[in-house]
């Protein structure tokens, strides 16, 4: 008979690491500098298990006593004959798409400090409730989450930050999201169902009701009212989150000789765009510019308001309550190939994001659409490992790659380095998408020590 009282298996893991990174442009400032303690905790029963795992960061590019904790994961697994429930602060890992996200919006993501962190580093636990149900290579999960936990953003005063208004020519201040008082209404919920025919083939399905983590902009003008005209003189973009249907589903195909081809797909019913009204021009901008500098002489009857000033009344009279804001359904879809061979990995993989019931006065593109490809090598019996990182995005023309060689000096001390450089034109001061050129002057080598126990 099993013993179900059996003692419990516990103990502690972590690391220890520093990281250093230099601008390769002007005179090279240090971009990012921290020590991070990471410390986990499991305790294995033959009943569940319990874990737990958090950070504490020294950011010393900030200023010398900034400390930062975080709590990352914090959950207990029941183990039952044909089933897991997890409860608590969890990591959701959904899909197969790298370097970008498409499911894989469960859990919250860390872009504070944006590519200074490595990929798998982004991801912090979700709170929610999970059980997952085996049937036999099959499973079926659930996920309940009370509340919608939003991303750590980048300063937008910081090196990393993109005010998403540059175009509009007046002063603009960010409010950040706050949810203070959570509701009923906050609760997300989320269905997968792994389907698994072969050993070759394998398919997941996913319905959620489920918040994403890239915000939209809600635009709200302070105006001076003239009673026959508004003249903005500022525009506050306030952060807004909103839940919708998803559904999707992501997969993978294993051929003989270590080729896989891969793919994912999800449909959003909603999702939030720009929108500028198509009738106001760069001309009714430059107008605005001027007007916001004083650059407009003094005598000036606003009475008589030229073209370009009606204009943008008319569009903050169209657009006060909707905030310059649409909500319209829309595609994101990856395929991709991945080829290994001996101890070296290949993969590349097409992103295309469309945009739904599409018009005019939408600020994204209709078909925004990008490439990424890696490479990693093992060598000296896996003691060393080399690895190549690229994305290159269609309608901007830009670009990000990152080249890293990391060694293990002895059991648990790795030694990496590497750098992160952007590249391509200068986009449009309308272009709303991620532009890697926009970075061109972050672009840096870094290097980084740590030990894991």
């Amino acid at each position: 008979m099993q013993n179900n009282h059996a003692v419990a298996q516990s103990g502690f893991s972590g690391f220890v690491s520093n990281y250093n990174a230099w601008a390769t442009t002007g005179e090279n400032d240090l971009i990012s500098g921290r020590n991070r303690v990471r410390l986990n905790y499991r305790n294995e029963m033959n009943s569940g298990r319990i874990y737990i795992s958090s950070d504490l960061r020294h950011l010393y590019s900030e200023r010398s006593d900034s400390l930062d904790f975080r709590l990352r994961e914090a959950f207990i697994d029941v183990y039952f004959d044909n089933g897991d429930l997890r409860i608590g602060k969890q990591p959701v890992v959904w899909g197969h798409t790298e370097g970008d996200f498409i499911l894989d919006i469960m859990s919250p993501f860390d872009l504070s400090e944006f590519i200074t962190q490595n990929f798998d580093e982004l991801r912090e636990g979700v709170t929610a409730i999970s059980y997952t149900h085996f049937f036999n290579r099959n499973q079926l999960q659930l996920i309940v989450s009370p509340l919608f936990e939003a991303p750590r953003l980048p300063d937008y005063e910081g090196r990393w930050g993109v005010v998403p208004s540059d175009f509009i020519p007046i002063p603009t201040k960010i409010r950040s999201y706050r949810n203070e008082n959570p509701t009923i209404s906050d609760i997300q919920a989320a269905a997968r169902f792994a389907w698994r025919p072969t050993l070759s083939f394998d398919i997941d399905f996913v319905l959620m009701y489920w918040t994403p983590g890239t915000p939209g902009y809600f635009k709200q003008f302070e105006v001076i009212d003239l009673n026959v005209i508004l003249i903005p003189t500022e525009v506050e973009l306030r952060e807004t989150f909103n839940a919708t249907t998803i559904a999707g589903f992501w997969g993978s195909y294993r051929m003989d000789g270590g080729l896989t081809f891969r793919f994912e797909s999800a449909w959003f019913e909603n999702r939030p765009f720009d929108v500028f009204p198509a009738y106001l021009t760069d001309d009714d901008l430059q107008f605005l510019s001027d007007l916001a500098d004083g650059n407009i002489g003094p005598g000036f009857d606003f009475t008589n308001l030229p073209g370009p000033v009606q204009r943008f009344d008319r569009a903050i009279r169209e657009n006060r309550d909707s905030g310059f804001q649409t909500f319209r359904p829309a595609l994101k879809s990856m395929i991709g190939a991945e080829y290994q061979f001996s101890s070296n990995r290949i993969s590349a993989q097409y992103v295309a994001d469309i945009i739904l019931d599409y018009d005019e006065d939408i600020m994204q593109d209709e078909y925004f659409h990008g490439i990424s490809a890696s490479y990693q090598g093992s060598f000296l019996r896996d003691r060393l490992t080399s690895r190549l990182t690229g994305r290159y995005q269609f309608n901007g023309k830009d670009f990000w790659i990152n080249p890293e060689l990391s060694y293990d000096l002895r059991d648990g001390l790795v030694v990496r380095g590497g750098g992160h450089f952007f590249g391509g034109p200068i986009p449009r001061d309308t272009y709303t998408h991620l532009a890697f050129s926009r970075y061109r002057p972050n672009s840096l080598v870094y290097v980084s020590v740590a030990w894991f126990w």
